[in-house]
């Protein structure tokens, strides 16, 4: 009776072990290995970056150079006792844990025996820590070890967003930041990966894969390790699709044109035909974001031709922050369906003429304008009365108050579209009640505007703030920005961008909205959990 062995991840089997298997990270790898080299490595190290990009393998590669008895130029050899044993996992000197689970000032105290204990098998004792930014009050024990650790330990802490990390913990560690992998260095190591696994697949097929992982070679490498499960033969592109749940480019660009000519029956019927053959909405609503952000590119003159370019950047972006808007883990009655379908029935203005939309917009403001144009009928009275005023010597002091520049005040009519460029804080302010009124109709969102205060504009940017003592609405706001955004461009009858800030702001509650002390209370109760953990969402 034969026996096989356990199957063991992709991702795990094609773990980097040295430095220089690390893919696409080659700044962080070179200056760790110069430290290793001439002994100057940090009592304490912070690698920042997206999930999936080598953060944990890089710490774990750390901890056997810093206990490795046969070094390589800085590399460990991945073959003496300390290395196996970290590769391994048995080595009680190098500690993992997950501070998503374990940020408890009580769980910090627990490693303070630990930390001061000396190594029993290694040179270095190594703690790794990851999530570290779900860490809160536990930093008041650490901080004091983290300044002055013992000489035989060694920090490493993880992390998908350091903003959540007290600037005081910041200043005590080397920072190195991670940065997305590129389609071509994931396409790379998935080529080696199937070549050692003696499997075949397509160009594009591999292509795809790539992309999908969005910058982290783990989520490809598990996409990778699905796919070969499913079928023995050579991957293809439409077995990828097929796998994951994704859709056809064509149906993904049928839909985008319903989208940006405003023609819903086409794009519903497209919605009805997906949801037959069982397609993810989820993974088509970001192919379609995709599509429209290539799309926007195009229209600007970069990346690969496309057709919606047509419409104009204008036109493609109204789109995008249609769908960009979508909350995708809505959980309601309809779902993301019905935000597909209601993103279709918004007004699209413009858009509704095809490819008219930079067209419509230019004719627009000139007959507006010609009207101010003929401000130039008193410019010849004027123009004679310096001619009249010249001889006269009470002229000079006449002179400063003199409008004499008011007759190349003819630039005048082209500043007035000045102030349509972008609004200002006085418009802002007097809108302000309508905006909250637009943007509330979002329950989800409704207890961030009230929360927060118009605090500036800088051309298109709305500067939106948020009491210092409330900062975790800023955080929340960052993840729906692109529904604020619509709020105020609707409103405002232009479109702008929203930046979130914390402030020294004084919030009370608005006239028109009551119960919003009640809202905010609710609202911090039920997501305050979640908006510690922003950087891991998407």
């Amino acid at each position: 009776m034969s026996s096989t062995a356990p199957h063991l991840a992709i991702y795990r089997r094609w773990r980097a072990q040295t430095f220089g298997q690390i893919v696409g990270q080659q700044a962080v790898v070179e200056t760790l290995r110069n430290a290793v080299r001439s002994g100057r490595t940090a009592h304490a190290y912070l690698f920042v970056g997206p999930r999936g990009t080598g953060k944990t393998s890089m710490a774990r590669i750390l901890a056997k150079a810093l206990n490795c008895s046969n070094l390589r130029d800085g590399e460990p050899c991945d073959e003496c006792p300390a290395c196996v044993a970290i590769r391994d996992g048995r080595a009680l000197d190098v500690s993992e844990m997950d501070a998503a689970s374990n940020n408890r000032v009580d769980d910090m105290r627990e490693l303070l025996p630990r930390i001061y204990t000396a190594p029993s098998d290694l040179t270095v004792k190594v703690f790794i820590v990851d999530e570290v930014q779900r860490i809160r009050e536990g930093w008041d024990v650490l901080l004091k070890t983290l300044e002055e650790p013992p000489d035989h330990v060694v920090f490493v802490f993880c992390t998908t967003d350091s903003t959540q990390i007290r600037p005081a913990v910041v200043s005590r560690v080397q920072r190195f930041d991670f940065r997305r992998l590129t389609v071509g260095e994931i396409g790379g190591k998935l080529k080696t990966i199937l070549a050692a696994d003696g499997r075949t697949a397509e160009p594009d097929a591999i292509d795809l894969i790539a992309r999908l992982a969005a910058g982290g070679m783990r989520d490809a490498e598990s996409m990778l390790d699905q796919l070969l499960g499913t079928d023995a033969g050579a991957l293809t592109a439409d077995h990828v699709r097929d796998v994951l749940g994704l859709v056809e480019e064509e149906t993904v660009e049928a839909f985008l044109e319903a989208l940006v000519r405003g023609e819903a029956v086409a794009g519903i019927e497209i919605l009805d035909g997906l949801e037959e053959r069982g397609r993810d909405l989820r993974a088509f609503t970001e192919q379609a974001i995709e599509g429209l952000r290539l799309a926007l590119l195009s229209s600007l003159g970069r990346g690969t031709p496309s057709g919606l370019a047509s419409a104009g950047p204008g036109v493609v972006s109204a789109a995008a922050r249609r769908l960009a808007s979508i909350d995708m883990a809505h959980p309601g009655a309809g779902g993301l369906r019905l935000q597909l379908e209601l993103a279709l029935l918004a007004p699209v203005g413009a858009a509704a003429v095809a490819g008219a939309g930079a067209a419509v917009a230019a004719p627009a403001p000139a007959p507006v304008e010609r009207p101010v144009v003929r401000a130039p009928v008193p410019a010849p009275s004027v123009a004679s009365t310096p001619s009249a005023a010249r001889p006269a010597s009470p002229a000079p002091p006449e002179r400063p108050a003199r409008p004499a520049r008011s007759a190349p005040v003819e630039p005048s009519p082209s500043a007035a579209p000045g102030p349509r460029s972008g609004p200002t804080l006085q418009l802002l302010l007097e809108r302000w009640a309508e905006i909250v009124e637009v943007i509330s109709k979002s329950p989800p969102t409704r207890p961030l505007i009230v929360a927060c205060r118009p605090v500036g504009v800088d051309g298109n940017v709305v500067t939106l703030g948020f009491p210092e003592t409330q900062s975790f609405f800023k955080d929340v706001a960052d993840r729906r920005r692109p529904i604020l955004e619509d709020g105020v461009s609707r409103v405002l009858g232009m479109p702008v961008s929203v930046r979130c800030v914390a402030a020294n702001v004084e919030v009370a509650p608005l006239p028109e909205d009551p119960d919003s002390a009640r809202l905010l209370s609710e609202f911090k109760r039920i997501y305050g959990d979640d908006a510690v953990d922003v950087g891991d969402v998407g």
